[in-house]
This record gives structure tokens, sequence and C-alpha cells, in this order.
């Protein structure tokens, strides 16, 4: 099936349990909704996994509550957004050590989003959103 073939829903959510196994469900949805002929699949997928990663490891979702995935298709850009319950933590932010063992999740989420935002927090909800035009 080609790319024009699709029929691509222009906003789809999914409720996703707060565990790490939810990020391979997240990854499967994008895939599905995108398709592989996608311009912006590759990008789209990486870019979920890591901030699915984050709100299941870093939020007070993880543990079994809950993060909401909503995926928008337009005509040039792909527009993620991930909430989920916030915590006491600072809020999600940029790090580049490249000696790191983890860490790089929003590095590349600012490296291969053409934008990308925060809303939320100060121990409630958040979310972490990020466009990829193509």
């Amino acid at each position: 099936m080609t790319l024009e073939q699709r029929t691509v829903p222009p906003r789809s959510t999914v409720t996703l349990r707060g565990a790490p196994e939810s990020v391979s469900t997240a990854r499967q949805r994008v895939r599905e909704l995108l398709g592989e002929g996608h311009p912006a699949f590759d990008d789209v997928v990486l870019l979920v996994s890591e901030v699915v990663t984050n709100s299941v490891v870093h939020s007070c979702s993880g543990g079994g509550g809950r993060v909401a995935m909503t995926v928008a298709v337009s005509s040039g850009a792909v527009l993620v957004e991930v909430s989920d319950a916030g915590s006491g933590l600072s809020a999600p932010h940029v790090r580049n050590e490249p000696d790191a063992e983890s860490g790089r999740g929003m590095f590349l989420v600012d490296l291969l989003a053409d934008r990308w935002g925060i809303q939320g927090d100060d121990g409630g909800p958040r979310t972490v959103w990020f466009e990829v035009r193509f």
C-alpha cells in the first residue's frame, strides 16, 4: 500500500499503562498510523519511544499509572503529545553528556523535532509534545 492510498485519521489518542512494555505498544501504534512509507516514519517512531519512556520512568504515571499519547497527522507534519501525571522532579530537559549511560532522550527530541515543548507540571499533569515536519 502506498502512502497516497492510506487513510490516516487526523488525530488518534491511545491510553497506555505506565509500564515499560507500553513503550513498544506506543511505537507499534505510530507505525500503524503512519505506515513505513511515511516520510517522517523513522524520526517519529524514535521520538515516541524516547518521550513515552521518559513518562514511564520519570513521572508519577510509572508503576502502572496512565500515559496518554495523541498523534495528529497533517499534510506536512506529525504532532505527538504524551501526557502523564507529572512528577516532583524537574521537567524533562536537554542533556548532552556523551559519556552518560542514559538521559539523551530529550537531546534526540531537540535534534530531530522541528518544534517541541512542555506544558504543565509543577507537581501536576504534564504534556511533552513534538512536531516533525515532512
